[in-house]
């Protein structure tokens, strides 16, 4: 198919797919007669998983070009993909306000939970400086220690982390190595748990005005 084609059944505007395969986040088609690049159904799933990361789960160009590579690199792991994915997504949060007492004090905090959850000596440092800030400018605004609430959070992570592992591995063991839908599930998984959190919000909220209706 010529990209006319590839765009219409995409719905990627050619002008968009011709700046995908600039960036190299598409790979070239095939040159036919005269002047004239083919595509195929190969392009139309790696334009799918582009948009999927770019308007679902909300990825820069940059981050999508970082988990293409990560799949080109770990063709045999699915687990070695999923910590590459996790590495090349994140975010790193800035609060510029922190006070030195806040920072303290979220530090404080952050170490003390990844010592009782066993997760100190493996927390990556950006990860962890990443909960230290979140938390700087929680205490900045003057709120109260949430540490019993960070365990919730705590567990449902772990519990979360722990349901992934499984279905990877399950998957593997019955349909091989598909690192690309660990990939997916992985960067994808988060909207969905941040969507599922939002809707556990909402019931929550509804269930517990009921409990002080009259």
């Amino acid at each position: 198919m010529r990209i006319g084609e590839l765009s219409e059944r995409t719905g990627v505007p050619a002008a968009t797919i011709k700046y995908y395969l600039r960036e190299h986040l598409l790979q070239a088609g095939e040159h036919g007669e005269g002047n004239t690049v083919e595509y195929g159904p190969a392009h139309v799933h790696r334009l799918t998983l582009i948009r999927a990361l770019s308007e679902t789960a909300g990825l820069s160009v940059a981050q999508i070009g970082e988990v293409l590579t990560v799949l080109g690199r770990h063709p045999e792991s699915a687990f070695q993909a999923l910590g590459a994915t996790l590495a090349a997504t994140h975010r790193d949060p800035k609060f510029s306000l922190a006070s030195e007492g806040t920072t303290e004090a979220a530090e404080r905090t952050v170490d003390q939970l990844l010592h009782e959850y066993g997760w100190a000596e493996v927390a990556p440092p950006n990860y962890r400086d990443a909960l230290v800030i979140a938390l700087s400018a929680f205490y900045r605004l003057g709120n109260p220690d949430p540490q019993e609430v960070l365990g919730h959070y705590a567990d449902a992570a772990a519990a979360l982390a722990s349901a992934d592992m499984e279905a990877i591995a399950e998957a593997t063991r019955v349909d091989g190595v598909n690192v690309e839908q660990a990939v997916v599930a992985t960067v994808l998984g988060e909207t969905v748990f941040a969507a599922l959190r939002r809707i556990a919000h909402v019931a929550a909220s509804a269930k517990t005005q009921a409990g002080q209706g009259p």
